[in-house]
């Protein structure tokens, strides 16, 4: 064998061996990005799971703040009530804006429940009813804030407010009231069951 076919041979080896190595390398790389990704899907999982754990002892204080807000709302009715004058604009958008920060506070648990399902969290036997009949009551809760504020800007929208107006408005609080407590109720058996015992993994 002459140098020349020397030198083909070797650069078809060498070909050969740099082939096989891109081929490891891409197999060996595909492998440890889909081990990176499960780990870091598992991380966020469990913060989620974590999240929706916390949030739910959290949001009482979210429950208590909304209600100072719903009075603060109800006095400005009565008020203007009272003393049988319009809304001035800048109540008028201020109501607004309180009504939207409450109802997006209230949306935080659902919101948490949907991602726990987009990230295969499974909540475990028991748990898994009362979580359920966590979400529904603050659904509910949120309808009753929507029903609440819608009430309490179309009473004061161009016209004046009327006793009628303030009747259907503290009625939509008294069920707000009830709502509430049965979410306290609800929250207090979860707070009896350990994370451990909350959530598991697919």
């Amino acid at each position: 064998m002459d140098l020349q076919s020397w030198d083909n041979v070797i650069s078809i080896a060498s070909n050969s061996v740099t082939a096989l190595g891109v081929v490891g390398g891409i197999v060996f790389g595909g492998s440890k990005l889909k081990d990176y990704l499960d780990v870091k899907k598992n991380d966020v999982a469990f913060h989620t799971a974590l999240a929706l754990y916390d949030e739910i002892t959290n949001t009482r204080a979210k429950y208590i703040q909304i209600r100072i807000s719903l009075n603060y709302v109800m006095n400005i009715l009565d008020e203007l009530y009272k003393n049988n004058i319009n809304i001035s604009p800048n109540l008028y958008f201020q109501i607004q804006e309180v009504g939207s920060n409450a109802f997006q506070n209230s949306m935080s648990i659902g919101n948490l429940f949907i991602k726990t399902n987009n990230f295969n969290i499974i909540f475990k036997s028991e748990s898994f009813s009362k979580v359920q009949d966590i979400v529904s009551i603050t659904n509910k809760i949120s309808v009753n804030l929507t029903n609440f504020f819608a009430c309490a800007i179309n009473s004061s929208k161009g016209k004046l407010i009327s006793k009628e107006d303030l009747s259907e408005l503290f009625q939509h609080y008294r069920d707000y009231e009830a709502l509430t407590t049965e979410y306290l109720d609800k929250c207090s058996e979860i707070q009896k069951t350990k994370f451990e015992d909350f959530i598991t993994f697919k």
